[in-house]
């Protein structure tokens, strides 16, 4: 919806070492952050869409200028060297790579109604059963594992009428 391919494929990537995935444990690319970012930049953060332009074009040039190669051509050592110099880079620099985790974490665990956390993978990651209308007393016991509990989505809400 606002991203172009190769703009994607950045901040897809970038995602991916935000949230990494690991054997048997989804991360922000299974859960589709990126989808959630694109929505957002094309609707209500549309006011952000300058600065994800620039702040690619800067990871891109960083990039290049430290490894020879784009962002998404790197290890992961490499994305993870370059993202910690984006943090403690300059403020534009900063700012973005803080933009781009905000809207990861939301994408990876936000509601799927949304656009990322697809098929509610974060919330299986975190054991977060979702839109639930109540809890039972004993599911609000310490020590219940909520996981056991059926994950509802704001999606589902409207059918469970």
């Amino acid at each position: 919806m606002f991203f172009n391919r190769h703009q994607a494929g950045v901040v897809d990537a970038m995602a991916a070492r935000i949230v990494p995935s690991e054997e048997g444990s989804p991360g922000a690319s299974e859960a589709q952050a990126i989808v959630y970012i694109d929505r957002a930049l094309a609707g209500y953060f549309a006011s952000l869409q300058v600065l994800y332009r620039e702040g690619i074009d800067r990871v891109e040039a960083m990039s290049v200028a430290s490894y020879g190669k784009p962002f998404v051509a790197l290890d992961s050592s490499q994305q993870d060297s370059l993202l910690q110099a984006m943090v403690d880079g300059p403020p534009k620099t900063a700012e973005f790579f803080a933009v781009v985790y905000e809207h990861t974490i939301e994408g990876t665990f936000g509601d799927p109604l949304y656009g990322g956390n697809a098929n509610a993978v974060g919330w299986k990651l975190i054991g977060f059963p979702g839109a639930q209308w109540g809890y039972t007393p004993a599911q609000m016991a310490k020590g219940f594992d909520a996981r056991s509990i059926p994950i509802v989505t704001l999606a589902d809400v409207g059918r469970l009428k």
